[in-house]
This record gives structure tokens, C-alpha cells and sequence, in this order.
């Protein structure tokens, strides 16, 4: 029997692609021949480009006799605002979207894979794949450790924080806690739950695609894939490497999400819970530490750690003065989509 592919109920599912672009010239070739060479092929890849001055925006424009991938320009917004200009813009017919950083290398079958999980799992925002370091060279690094990093899960119960299987489902008061869903080129997203959040919000620098998750995750679970299909590439321009930056959106995704007017209240009760048994066992484990240092003779090692503990101890709610505010105005996803100006191949 043959199959027609204007059939909705046969046609291949469109998916989105975005990749933000700066100053990427490096990887950027090795990023997008991974992303065109998917098994699942019905894609649409949109580059970003966010004001870069190195030759990255012009190898993209080399690539562009694939019909399936457009380069965006664009007045400099940031990466939060990048990754919104291509939603902006993103076909209106593709369900799924999948944001690729510009350093990382997908496996040919991640698509397909993550795909294959949320057309079964309807209830779920999002899917994603475990990944492993490369360095600037594309070479392994550290070989299983970022994938050891993000399988040890853990979650607040009852009896305290305890390990959660690498197969089970990512709920809120797990991402709230912390972040081991990242980066962001692993994780499919269900088109219509991040148009309902709102996208990414530009107040973040580095932590706006975990914040997205946990919005997300408000709507429904994310599911796991327990494969290594991602090459995360650490080199010395990663943005996450900024440890003064991390702590300080850390602080600002556990105030943001614990106050927001959306959760509901049985979102409130679980994050409430979540973050006391969360700093319970924080503190605990920093107390244990403490006595460790003194029967050491590491005096000031002890006051530092019992002094942290103690303040573990009665944190019983982020600071509100944590919260992230907006660096300006937000925007909605038409007027970033106004932003953009398209280039492709004039016989495309």
C-alpha cells in the first residue's frame, strides 16, 4: 500500500533545529554536517548568528545549498535572545525543536531516537540524551565522566535525598534542585510547551536553558534516554566555566522558580519539600565534613564548613533577593521573530 506524504498520519514530523552562533568558526562545519546528517531528515536548521566577528558566519553561508538550513542575522542579543529569535521564526508546521550549541556534535540517530520516545509519550515536554566531553580538538575528554555526572541523579523524599535510575522520569522538584540536563544540543523539546512558556528568559546569561527546563517541567516530565548521543565540547570559551556566574543564576533559578506565580499549589508544597530536605542533607553533609577538618587540625577549614552547614540548616526558602530581574523589557516570540532577516541560496 503506498504512502502519500501530504497524509498528516504518515508524513515524516518536522523538527526544528536552532543553533545560536558566535564566534563558532571552529566548530561550527563539524556542528552542522552532524545536525544535516540526521535519520531523521524532515528538519529545518536555523543558524542564529548573534554578531560574530569571526569567519563562522561566512562557512555557514558555504553550506547553504542544503535547502534544509537558513543563517539568521540579527542586532546582538545575547544567548537567550538568539535561541528566541529562532523559535520566532521556526516553521509553524514543525512540532518538536532542538536547540544546538554551535561547539557540539550530535549522533546521527539523536533525532530520530528522542523523537520516537515523545510521539509515544505525549504527556512528556521534552526528551534527552546523555552526553559525553570532547575538547577543542574533537577528542575525547575525561571519557565517561560528564555521562557518570548527569546518570547520578538524586531526589528529595521523605526519608531524605535519594538516588533516582537514569531511566526514570525528570520531574519538577528533581530540576529545580539542580541541573544535570545540559547542554541544551541533547534535549528535544515539545514545540508548543516552550512556545507556551515563553521561550528563554533573556535575563539569565548562562542559565536560561535550565530555567526552560524547569518551566517545562511544570507541564510534564522529561524523559530520559539513557545513551550517550551528544559530544559536549569544553574548551576555554565555555560560558559555563564562570564559577561566580553559575552560583549567582544558581541562586536565581531556585528564587525564581520557588516564587513563580505559576506554580500551583501542589507545586508549592513540592518544592517547599524538595528544598527542605534538600538543605537538610546539605547540611548534614557539610557538618560531617566539619568534624572530619577538626579532628584534622584544620581549624579554619572546620569554621567555614560548620558555619555553612549551620546556615544550610535554617535556609528554609531561597532569599527572594536571589530573583533575577529583567535586563529589559520582554519580548514576545513575534517581535524577536521581526528581528530576523533569513539568507538562503537563491534557487532554494
Amino acid at each position: 500500500m503506498s504512502e502519500r506524504m501530504d497524509d498528516v498520519s504518515v508524513a515524516p514530523l518536522m523538527v526544528s533545529v536552532i543553533v545560536p552562533l558566535f564566534n563558532g568558526g571552529p566548530y561550527i562545519d563539524e556542528t552542522l554536517r552532524a545536525i544535516l546528517a540526521q535519520t531523521h531528515s524532515t528538519l529545518e536548521v536555523l543558524v542564529v548568528d548573534d554578531g560574530s566577528s569571526d569567519d563562522g558566519p561566512e562557512l555557514v553561508r558555504q553550506m547553504l545549498d542544503d535547502p534544509r538550513l537558513s543563517f539568521i542575522t540579527k542586532q546582538s542579543l545575547g544567548i537567550a535572545g538568539t535561541r528566541n529569535v529562532g523559535l520566532g521564526i521556526a516553521d509553524p508546521r514543525s512540532e518538536f525543536v532542538l536547540f544546538v550549541d554551535h561547539d557540539d556534535v550530535i549522533e546521527p540517530h539523536l533525532v530520530a531516537r528522542l523523537l520516537e520516545l515523545l510521539t509515544r509519550r505525549t504527556e512528556a515536554t521534552a526528551a534527552y540524551a546523555i552526553a559525553d566531553f570532547i575538547d577543542g580538538r574533537g577528542d575525547p575528554l575525561d571519557p565517561g565522566g560528564f555521562a557518570a555526572f548527569m546518570r547520578s541523579r538524586r531526589t528529595a523524599t521523605r526519608s531524605g535525598m535519594r538516588p533516582v535510575a537514569p531511566t526514570a522520569d525528570m520531574t519538577l522538584p528533581e530540576i529545580f534542585l539542580g541541573n544535570r540536563v545540559y547542554p541544551p544540543s541533547g534535549v528535544l523539546m515539545r514545540m508548543s510547551a516552550v512556545r507556551a512558556i515563553g521561550g528563554f528568559d533573556p535575563a539569565y546569561l548562562v542559565a536560561d536553558d535550565w530555567d526552560a527546563l524547569v518551566k517545562l517541567a511544570r507541564l510534564g516530565p522529561l524523559i530520559p534516554v539513557d545513551e550517550v548521543m551528544l559530544s559536549y565540547r569544553r574548551h576555554g570559551n565555555n560560558a559555563s566555566m564562570n564559577t561566580g556566574l553559575n552560583v549567582r543564576e544558581t541562586r536565581a533559578v531556585w528564587a525564581n522558580t520557588y516564587y513563580a506565580d505559576a506554580n500551583s499549589p501542589a507545586d508549592r508544597r513540592r518544592l517547599r519539600a524538595a528544598w527542605r530536605t534538600f538543605q537538610t542533607d546539605t547540611s548534614r553533609r557539610k557538618l560531617t565534613e566539619a568534624r572530619s577538618a577538626w579532628r584534622q587540625g584544620r581549624r579554619f577549614g572546620f569554621f567555614r564548613l560548620a558555619t555553612d552547614g549551620l546556615a544550610h540548616r535554617v535556609l528554609f526558602a531561597p532569599l527572594r533577593s536571589w530573583r533575577l530581574r529583567p535586563h529589559e523589557p520582554r519580548r514576545t516570540l513575534a517581535e524577536y521573530a521581526a528581528l530576523a532577516t533569513r539568507e538562503q541560496r537563491d534557487a532554494v
